[in-house]
């Protein structure tokens, strides 16, 4: 359910984008992302996680100076923003030797301290990736063409990341772990 309510901001920015044009689409995401995330604190107890603020706080910061101001260039900027501190947490925290996706992935499956470290640094890989090509698409491309794969242009690029993922994750499982778990 989480994840479909994450979608409903994109949606309103999309459809905004191509009916009202980019201002009207930042309003739309950040009214959107304001609500989604209020529902998520009621659901969370009161609580967000750190990728929960930083996405809310920099979406009323970006949103709201590209409203402010009148000016797309702040809205350009927030999905390469955010991905570039996404990219940068996971490194140092898999160089710390405290990767973050253990933390998060703890309950759902066991990896060896390599695999995890492995897959925290895949993840952030992935989201440096997605900061440079949000860059390309919100400064060298059409609006359309920015507006498309800010929407939904990413998804694909996802989902191969996270199929490609399991053969990460199969060479190490820490079978020790698993076979616990699973009696």
């Amino acid at each position: 359910m989480k994840a479909l309510l994450d979608f409903i901001p994109l949606i309103a920015f999309f459809i905004a984008a191509r009916y009202n044009g980019i201002l009207a689409a930042a309003g739309a995401l950040l009214v959107a992302t304001i609500i989604v995330y209020a529902i998520h604190f009621v659901r969370q107890k009161g609580k967000f996680d750190k990728q929960q603020w930083v996405v809310l706080l920099l979406t009323i910061v970006f949103c709201g100076g590209t409203l402010l101001l009148r000016d797309d260039i702040y809205l350009r900027w927030k999905s390469p923003i955010i991905n570039g501190i996404f990219a940068l947490t996971l490194l140092v925290s898999a160089a710390i030797n405290k990767p973050l996706m253990q933390l998060a992935m703890k309950d759902v499956f066991s990896l060896t301290m390599s695999g995890w470290k492995k897959l925290t640094i895949a993840w952030a890989l992935f989201f440096a990736m997605m900061a440079v090509l949000h860059y390309i698409t919100a400064f060298t491309m059409s609006d359309e063409a920015w507006i498309n794969f800010k929407t939904y242009g990413w998804i694909p690029l996802m989902l191969v990341f996270v199929v490609a993922q399991f053969l990460l994750l199969k060479k190490h499982l820490n079978p020790a772990l698993t076979d616990k778990s699973a009696k």
